[in-house]
């Protein structure tokens, strides 16, 4: 049945089920159960959606704010604290992110990251769907 609606949309079942990211996910760097005595790998995210994706690194000087508007429709950004600390504003709710964190949200939106007294380094990851 959701083939034919699919096909009518010019879409992908997939597409079609995949539900859209309206906020901030946030993963705290401490979050993890790892036990001590073992190498662990987590899954922080995961997706298939983008076509194309762009890394930056950035470096924030202290009380820098640093604002970037829509990278566009179905866009997604991935950031990771490298080092310090940021106020990631993306909606209503401001999110501190801190070393290790991690934070995906849709790139549609405004946002900014702004440090406070130290510098701070990020590593971000802009997904964008396919043509």
């Amino acid at each position: 049945m959701l083939v034919p609606i699919a096909g009518a949309l010019d879409t992908s079942c997939t597409d079609l089920l995949r539900q859209p990211l309206l906020r901030p996910e946030i993963i705290r760097a401490s979050s993890p159960d790892e036990p001590d005595d073992e190498t662990s790998v987590n899954l922080l995210s995961a997706g298939h959606e983008q076509g194309r994706i762009e890394i930056y690194r950035a470096r924030l000087h202290p009380h820098a704010p640093r604002r970037i508007s829509s990278h566009g429709a179905a866009s997604v950004e991935h950031v990771l604290m490298k080092s310090g600390q940021v106020t990631l504003g993306v909606d209503v709710v401001p999110q501190v992110l801190e070393t290790g964190d991690t934070a995906r949200f849709p790139g549609l939106s405004s946002h900014h990251y702004t440090t406070k007294k130290s510098p701070a380094v990020t590593h971000a990851i802009v997904g964008y769907p396919r043509d």
